[in-house]
């Protein structure tokens, strides 16, 4: 009886001892916001752990860089952009959505990007923009393969445009990484201006803004009245189309523009400023802009306004639609030189294409047709001097198309030639001009099948070429 009044005693001592203030239960504390959302004057902030209570999405997501490095698609979750905007009322047509991250880095998505996916997409290999497989959706991600995102390199939260398929991949720009606040602002208006050079380029808004950020090729002036415009330097986007390399260090070529070339800078109504290539040449003081005191332009100056310090009142234009480079030509006729004599057939040619080369005539003609390496030396080879309209001199080796063309029976009905390369990438040839074009050859180096287009901008001298299509 006392053994068992002491065990009593003893467990009513541990019970009060435990419910006693000075013993309080350790509690957790709870976890910082993540996510604002924004509206107007309401601001929403989410932890966390309330982020991944609402209704998660899984998908692959994938990036091209603004230098043509593809990151394949890896498997993202998070929530629907769309889903966040619910608890601000939702997305309406009106509206606009600013994604904003750490550092100050935003980019501006349009309701049809948000709502409809309405994104270009690139082939995962080649890089070449192809039709958009499956259905598109934006979302904040905050785990990939199953594991949270990398804190160092990308923050806890992303912003990926996911889809079904691991064939494809979008512009690396709307991928944001680090993101803090998302916004619903004012609807911004998209636009696109041409870029023509040697090879020709649109430029759309969301481009434009990610060129013209703070951490990347932002450039600013101050007016006399004290408006601060910001953009991007012009020369910076004259590299991008006066070759064929369109990003990184080498886009801009220093070499062309001491050689001497004009840049017009048109306007939608068609007035046009002419500039030399020595006097835009890595200047910094001749701005694209696309922002005034931080506000995207309106008006007569929608969507893009030369100015700067070094040009004149009356050389800054407003309302860009194009801007091209218009490159000197030597003498008439320097790009179409006349190619030397013939070897005769079974002559070693001056170059030595790959054996297991050839190339297929399909489309409108009676009848399929390949041609291998053998074949084509066969047709008598010619060694020439052709004038690239950006290399300049070339020593080439090829057969003329005057005597491919003889090698099928092409239909009447057919008035276009489609040069196919291996990479899927293609370009349409008038067949009349291929016809009249006495200088053009399908050549070769070492490596692969090439074509040779003296007289034709450089976008026509395709390379790896497999198949020839009659149109």
């Amino acid at each position: 009886m006392k053994k068992f009044v002491s065990v009593l005693l003893l467990g009513l001592l541990l019970f009060l001892a435990a419910c006693s203030a000075g013993n309080p239960t350790p509690t957790v504390a709870p976890s910082e916001p993540v996510l604002e959302l924004i509206k107007d004057d309401t601001v929403i902030a989410l932890t966390m752990e309330e982020l991944k209570a609402l209704p998660s999405v899984e998908g692959l997501g994938g990036i091209m860089s603004s230098t043509g490095k593809i990151t394949p698609p890896e498997n993202y979750k998070g929530v629907l952009v769309t889903t966040l905007l619910e608890q601000l009322g939702g997305l309406s047509e009106d509206r606009s959505v600013e994604v904003i991250a750490e550092d100050g880095y935003s980019i501006t998505f349009s309701p049809a990007q948000i709502l409809e996916g309405n994104y270009i997409t690139y082939d995962v290999s080649s890089g070449d923009e192809i039709e958009t497989i499956g259905k598109l959706q934006t979302i904040i991600a905050y785990e990939r393969n199953g594991e949270p995102l990398d804190a160092d390199s990308e923050g806890q939260l992303r912003l990926v445009v996911i889809g079904e398929s691991p064939l494809q991949v979008v512009d690396g720009h709307w991928s944001v990484k680090w993101v803090k606040q998302i916004k619903l602002k004012e609807a911004v208006e998209d636009w696109t201006v041409e870029f023509i050079g040697a090879i020709s380029e649109p430029m759309d808004r969301a481009t434009f803004e990610s060129g013209a950020a703070p951490d990347c090729h932002m450039a600013s002036w101050t007016d006399e009245e004290g408006h601060v415009w910001s953009g991007i330097p012009l020369y910076y986007l004259i590299g991008r189309v006066d070759d064929e390399v369109k990003h990184g260090d080498d886009a801009y070529r220093d070499d062309l523009a001491k050689a001497g070339y004009t840049i017009d800078v048109v306007a939608t109504d068609g007035y046009t400023v002419t500039l030399d290539s020595f006097t835009v040449m890595r200047n910094d003081n001749i701005i694209i802009a696309n922002l005034v005191d931080g506000q995207p332009l309106s008006g007569d100056d929608f969507p893009l306004r030369l100015v700067g310090s070094d040009l004149t009142k009356k050389q800054m234009i407003g309302g860009i639609a194009q801007v091209v480079i218009n490159f000197e030509q030597e003498g008439e006729g320097a790009a179409t030189e006349a190619p030397t004599e013939e070897t005769p057939a079974g002559e070693t040619p001056a170059v030595i294409g790959p054996a297991d080369a050839s190339v297929t005539f399909t489309g409108l003609v009676d009848a399929e047709k390949t041609l291998s390496m053998e074949d084509l030396e066969a047709l008598g080879v010619v060694n020439t001097t052709v004038e690239h309209p950006k290399k300049g001199s070339m020593e080439v080796t090829g057969v003329p198309f005057s005597k491919l063309l003889a090698e099928v029976t092409i239909k009447p009905e057919a008035t276009t030639v489609a040069f196919l390369a291996s990479d899927g990438f293609s370009v349409d040839v008038p067949l009349a001009d291929l016809e009249a074009c006495e200088q053009c050859l399908l050549g070769w180096d070492e490596e692969m099948l090439r074509t040779y287009m003296p007289g034709f901008e450089s976008s026509f001298w395709a390379k790896d070429l497999v198949r020839i299509e009659f149109k």
